[in-house]
């Protein structure tokens, strides 16, 4: 696996607006309405900004492209950090031709082990949809278990979708599998 897992920097808005340009269905419920360049800036700018702070934790995975140059796979990402009960909110997304490879499960291994061991924030939770078992493997794959399930919590071009609520906690066992390797920069 040749990919690296980096924080976002500000040099990447262009290769993300062109992630936003060819996004598919399922990749744009995860990314936000202003897909344009300015759209991308503005979201790398609050990403890094919120990490500057510590109320967010994001990476990008990014892997071989054309030649020597890079591109964007997907996104692994710890939002709403909360330091008094030590507890995060987890999300992600990869770019259609990434998945299916254990990109984003081995990406989200990557930064559970940072936020559990470098980070100390105790709990980790996130949601998926009941109809995307392709999100549910990525969170059991990271050792994430469901704890329940809310209805109808989640609004996507008119339908009401139920999710599953997943977490992970320090203590939990490790999953076993492939990690990305965490970089500081490029």
């Amino acid at each position: 696996m040749s990919a690296i897992l980096r924080p976002w920097q500000s040099e990447d808005a262009e290769m993300l607006g062109a992630v936003y340009e060819q996004a598919d269905g399922a990749l744009l419920s995860n990314i936000p309405d202003d897909r344009t360049i300015d759209g991308a800036r503005a979201w790398i700018e609050t990403v890094t900004g919120a990490e500057a702070v510590g109320d967010l934790c994001a990476r990008v995975i990014v892997g071989p492209g054309d030649g020597s140059d890079r591109r964007i796979l997907g996104n692994v990402m710890a939002s709403g950090i909360e330091h008094r009960h030590s507890s995060a909110w987890v999300s992600y997304w990869s770019v259609a031709e990434a998945r299916g490879q254990g990109l984003v499960s081995a990406g989200l291994r990557s930064l559970v082990d940072l936020l559990h061991d470098e980070l100390g924030i105790y709990r980790l939770e996130l949601g998926c949809r009941v109809n995307n078992p392709a999100s549910a493997a990525v969170a059991r794959n990271a050792g994430f278990l469901v704890e329940g399930r809310e209805r109808e919590k989640l609004l996507y071009d008119g339908i009401r979708y139920d999710t599953e609520v997943c977490a992970r906690l320090t203590g939990d066992p490790r999953h076993s599998g492939p990690r990305i390797p965490i970089t500081a920069s490029r």
